[in-house]
């Protein structure tokens, strides 16, 4: 396929150099009569018009039976056309020209645009680009030339024609293109025209000068122009591609978590629910103390990664809205007591205190599972990472708003790491975390944030640094 492309398009530019010049001595004869350009200009036409559909074909790669069928019939057309125009004469044979250059150019036009789809805008552009040639050479010779011109001018017609179908090349081949490279392409040369046809039509020698290297400067501008967009286009292109693969790398990430429910959570159901009957004596009575410890301890490991994927799959709910909170009315003070009574053994197993100072608090209207879980990961996260001390739990109601303070004296943070966890980064943790706790996911954080953000609140933390503890504050609104 490439190599046919790399065939046709030097067949297109040396088709489009034989119409040219074999229209320009249809009005200039030279070397033959007019008769024998006329028919020359005639064939040349058809053998353009079908190397342009035969590369237009190529782009689109696919529709491979509707481009022989349309060749097929450009054929029969110039068959049954060819034998005729010998008893034409020559300006009939021209006219007769013009309108198969053009109704063949607009059934490729309409072919291009029709199977292209707009996803090659170059072969489209180029299309329009032939469509702006042909009109000009009606132009140029048929109306331009009679009323404006003088003889030293007409040599403009097969040069202009001529940069038309380079431009026209250009279009094509160009890896970025838009639609403002084009448009700025089309106001250069139309000014390009003027500025030769201003050159040409002056006699004194310095105004000739003048007008060459005002020329010149316009050519330099307008190349540094259309750099400038080139690059523009360019990296806008490469901008578009990026993002685009982000937003593919992060869909696949978030179809992956979500699978996780599918293909961890699914067989973990069963196989809890096994060991709980094994260790219930379901199956019968456990005598060997060895296996039931060991039984235990799978247990534990499969609850484990049981909470694990759940957690993951909390997160990637809220991420994608795929869950909701369910308001409900609730006692603060009771939930953070409820936390602080689970995690209590915790603590005293490390020989950390847990405190919480109760306060009477208005009641709220939250969802009360997810609320809690916040306030059991932030307490949770500050009895792992503190060796010496203990953990502290306190409320207060600040501008119409709840604050719960957990503060700990565990292993600090610095001012860039708060930064990142309250970005609610999945697996995100500090230096000094993954040293003291190295199995931690950096789950929790996370969750808690978007638990807290759903119910319109936010989650603030303060360290003095590494080694001098950390606090955290949950922000609730009063509703």
């Amino acid at each position: 396929m490439e190599k046919l492309k790399v065939f046709f398009e030097p067949l297109l530019f040396v088709l489009s150099f034989f119409w040219i010049f074999s229209f320009y001595f249809c009005f200039y004869p030279s070397f033959f009569n007019i008769n024998f350009w006329s028919k020359v200009n005639f064939v040349s036409t058809f053998f353009f018009l079908t190397a342009v559909l035969v590369l237009i074909s190529l782009l689109e790669g696919t529709h491979f039976k509707k481009t022989i069928f349309l060749l097929i019939f450009f054929l029969i057309l110039f068959l049954i056309s060819f034998f005729k125009i010998f008893s034409f004469s020559f300006l009939l044979t021209l006219i007769l020209s013009l309108f198969f250059m053009f109704f063949l150019w607009l059934i490729t036009l309409i072919y291009g645009i029709s199977f292209l789809n707009y996803r090659n805008l170059n072969a489209i552009y180029f299309l329009i680009v032939l469509g702006i040639f042909i009109v000009f050479n009606v132009i140029f010779y048929f109306l331009i030339v009679n009323n404006f011109l003088n003889e030293k001018q007409i040599f403009l017609g097969p040069i202009l024609s001529f940069l038309l179908i380079v431009w026209s090349i250009f279009t094509l081949k160009s890896s970025f293109f838009e639609i403002k490279f084009f448009l700025t392409q089309i106001g250069i040369v139309i000014f390009l025209a003027l500025f030769s046809f201003l050159f040409t039509s002056l006699t004194d020698n310095f105004s000739k000068i003048l007008t060459f290297f005002s020329l010149l400067l316009f050519l330099i501008l307008s190349w540094q122009f259309e750099k400038n967009i080139f690059f523009e286009t360019k990296r806008k292109k490469e901008i578009e591609k990026i993002l685009k693969e982000q937003k593919e790398l992060l869909e696949a990430k978030e179809q992956f978590i979500l699978s996780i429910q599918h293909h961890l959570r699914t067989p973990l159901g069963p196989i809890r629910e096994y060991l709980n009957r094994i260790l219930q004596g379901f199956y019968g009575n456990l005598d060997n103390p060895v296996i039931k410890k060991r039984l235990v301890e799978v247990k534990k490991l499969a609850d484990d990664v049981y909470y694990l994927v759940e957690q993951l799959i909390e997160i990637q709910r809220y991420k994608t809205k795929r869950d909701s909170i369910k308001l409900e009315k609730c006692q603060i003070e009771e939930i953070i007591e409820s936390v602080v009574n689970e995690l209590l053994s915790s603590a005293q197993e490390k020989g950390l205190y847990l405190e919480y100072e109760k306060i009477p608090l208005p009641s709220l209207e939250i969802d009360r599972k997810k609320i809690k879980e916040a306030i059991f990961n932030l307490v949770d996260n500050a009895i792992k990472y503190t060796r010496t001390g203990g953990v502290k739990i306190k409320n207060k109601i600040e501008n119409k708003k709840l604050k719960i303070e957990i503060s700990d004296t565990g292993i600090g943070m610095e001012k860039e790491e708060i930064e990142k966890f309250l970005k609610g980064t999945l697996f995100e943790r500090g230096i000094e975390a993954k040293k003291m706790y190295g199995s931690g996911k950096g789950i929790g954080l996370s969750l808690a944030i978007q638990f807290v953000e759903a119910h319109g609140g936010k989650i603030f933390a303060k360290s003095e640094g590494f080694g001098k503890g950390t606090t955290f504050w949950i922000e609730l609104p009063l509703k």
